[in-house]
């Protein structure tokens, strides 16, 4: 057996002003070369064992610590972040956060840090490249960071952390912001890293993206490691996983359904789900509900916009979309395909060069974002841009606060939207007392609380657990049932397949597809799997090569199978 290069005996942290500990009495040990995955629930200690190890605390966050760590022998309670930094480097879960400001390219900020550690030229230059290749960047290598996509940001702050190439790579969500080709890219990376003897820990809430790619899988709850075992021992059993991966859900659907192989065990990966189909087996005809009336009133008219930003990049070319009332649509695309940039079209956030956006048959481009928030109202990827009150409950009140309503009105609104997002018991603490993740369930609260007639959530789902993911389809059904339609910006194809009716998908700025999920074409999965990936019913049936209108099709594409 080597030497263990990360040893964690009995450590604990507690966050200054924090009763509980958010680390508790965490002991393990990991070898070289291998790829670890830490689990748990929003709030778990994930984030927080992760800047541990990393050094970032007590001397970045303060607080108190008890018991010790060695980190490819060095000690990061004792040794500064700069002095670390040769030995573990961390990616944290915001991107923005890690990008320094004072680079004015892509491949600059990727070699900002060797450059500070007096790297040759050549050298600096050699692995500025590779680390860009490996992320797909060097496409963006004199962009400004700043004018990236969120998911552009965070390969970005990816391949700056693989330039510097140290022994062990920490990354906090690294997949969050991901497009589904980049998310197995990485994961390829990452294994590949291992194989070369580079130590990989990463703390992610994408369970399947666990099972694949990960040799071990530590779970924290309330800050107690509760299991520390392989993927399959811990993702087959939801008691230990803290939630189901969509592999193992499917699995069970269609055990439930009778077309799982009787000697095949629990799927945790696509290639072991794709295998245990039985496609002999008889199936029941099943249909997909229908959650919006083909006669509902349109809200929104995006007739041949196009948009070009101020930097030359052109983003929109000739979009045609019309939205209806009570629709559930996902918003498909690849890391900058201008999913983003259309969303700020639908409240006049940003206006068309060419064409126009009408909400209820009325052009938009002479009125205020602000006047039309009882029409369209979005939730950003980055929720930080909409976070500012000192509670949750005054973070809610503010919009319709706005609206000239009654203050029973603005009451009976904000009650709703907190009860709607699982947050009337935290409705007075602030907002930044959550972790990262349940922000997005404050920010959503807040948008819903204004019940404007259609709502636009930009990656909801990016960092929630699984309970925070129920609550917001909570949300999601609250809001459709009265007639409000929702839109997803969302590389959580999964998620969308199980909660929206209708599918779009822009590439390269125009509309490539846009149907609903139980009509797509063969022609049309093609194209979906080459641009972001298909959901794990549909890859299914086409690793099985069955019919897309098939019976069995149907029972592996029907919405409840992945709920």
């Amino acid at each position: 057996m080597t030497t263990p290069i990360i040893s964690v005996d009995q450590l604990s942290f507690n966050y200054r002003r924090q009763t509980k500990p958010a680390i508790a009495n965490v002991s393990f040990a990991l070898q070289p070369g291998s790829v670890t995955a830490i689990i748990g629930k929003a709030g778990a200690g994930k984030s927080t064992l992760c800047a541990l190890l990393a050094g970032f605390m007590p001397q970045f966050f303060r607080g108190k610590t008890s018991g010790s760590l060695q980190v490819d022998g060095r000690d990061p309670l004792t040794s500064s972040i700069i002095e670390m930094l040769p030995h573990a480097t961390m990616v944290t879960s915001q991107a923005s956060t890690q990008i320094s400001g004072v680079c004015f390219s892509v491949a600059e900020e990727v070699g900002f840090a060797l450059q500070n550690l007096s790297f040759p030229i050549a050298e600096i230059t050699q692995r500025v490249q590779r680390a860009m290749e490996l992320m797909e960047i060097t496409h963006l290598a004199e962009r400004s960071p700043f004018q990236l996509s969120g998911g552009q940001q965070q390969r970005l702050v990816i391949a700056a952390a693989l330039a510097l190439s140290p022994p062990i790579l920490i990354l906090d969500e690294p997949t969050a912001q991901l497009d589904p080709p980049a998310v197995a890219a990485l994961g390829v990376t990452l294994r590949n890293l291992a194989q070369a003897g580079q130590t990989i820990v990463v703390a992610e809430h994408h369970l399947d993206w666990v099972g694949a790619y990960a040799d071990r899988v530590l779970v924290l709850r309330d800050g107690h490691l509760i299991a520390d075992d392989v993927p399959r021992a811990i993702l087959a059993d939801e008691s230990r996983a803290d939630g189901r991966p969509y592999c193992v859900r499917l699995s069970h659907h269609a055990q439930h359904h009778g077309v799982w192989l009787a000697d095949h065990p629990t799927a945790i990966t696509p290639a072991e789900l794709s295998a245990g189909i039985d496609t002999a087996a008889p199936v029941a005809e099943v249909t997909r509900p229908l959650a919006t009336a083909p006669t509902a009133s349109t809200i929104l008219d995006i007739e041949n916009v196009s948009f070009t930003y101020p930097n030359g990049v052109a983003v929109l070319h000739g979009v045609n979309l019309h939205i209806a009332q009570g629709e559930r649509i996902a918003l498909l695309g690849r890391n900058g395909a201008g999913k983003s940039t259309l969303l700020r079209h639908f409240n006049g956030l940003l206006r068309p060069q060419q064409g126009r956006v009408k909400l209820h048959g009325r052009d938009i481009k002479t009125t205020a974002p602000g006047a039309l928030a009882q029409q369209a109202s979005i939730v950003f990827q980055d929720v930080r841009n909409q976070l500012f009150a000192a509670t949750i409950r005054a973070e809610v009140t503010f919009g319709p606060s706005m609206l000239k309503l009654s203050a029973a009105e603005v009451t009976r609104r904000v009650d709703t939207a907190l009860a709607i997002c699982g947050l009337t018991a935290l409705a007075d603490i602030h907002p930044y007392d959550l972790p990262v993740a349940q922000r997005r369930l404050v920010a959503t609260a807040a948008i819903m609380a204004l019940e404007s007639d259609l709502i636009a959530l930009d990656e909801p789902t990016a960092g929630l657990d699984e309970a925070n993911i129920t609550q917001l389809v909570t949300a999601m059904d609250y809001a459709t049932a009265h007639g409000r339609a929702v839109v997803l910006v969302s590389h959580d194809l999964d998620f969308c397949a199980a909660h929206t009716d209708r599918v779009v998908l822009i590439q390269a700025g125009v509309v490539a597809i846009d149907t609903r999920w139980d009509a797509l074409t063969s022609a049309q999965l093609s194209l979906l799997q080459h641009e972001v990936g298909l959901p794990l019913g549909q890859a299914t049936c086409v690793e099985r090569a069955l019919a897309p209108q098939s019976a069995l099709a149907r029972v592996l594409c029907q919405p409840s199978a992945l709920r």
